[in-house]
């Protein structure tokens, strides 16, 4: 098993009075993604880094964890990001 670990910007805004995922976008590494995740939520509503593990072999990811959040993100983001 061949593993890769991606790290994604998963952007959220305000739509009708509930945060609503709008934007994701890949970084180059963590501490790209944690920057560019603060300048989202500077602009929006919120922002979260999300790091993806995957087997590359199967083509399906075998870990999901949030780094870190921005701004406002949904609560049920643990859940929604455990369902990965």
């Amino acid at each position: 098993m061949v593993e890769k670990t991606v790290f994604v910007v998963q952007a959220f805004e305000m739509q009708r009075k509930k945060l609503a995922p709008t934007t994701k976008t890949d970084a180059p590494s963590e501490s790209a993604a944690m920057k560019r995740a603060e300048s989202i939520a500077a602009r929006a509503g919120g922002a979260a880094v999300i790091a993806l593990t995957l087997d590359t072999e199967a083509g399906e990811v075998s870990k999901a964890a949030i780094l870190a959040r921005y701004g406002e993100v949904p609560d049920d983001l643990d859940q929604l990001v455990e369902s990965f």
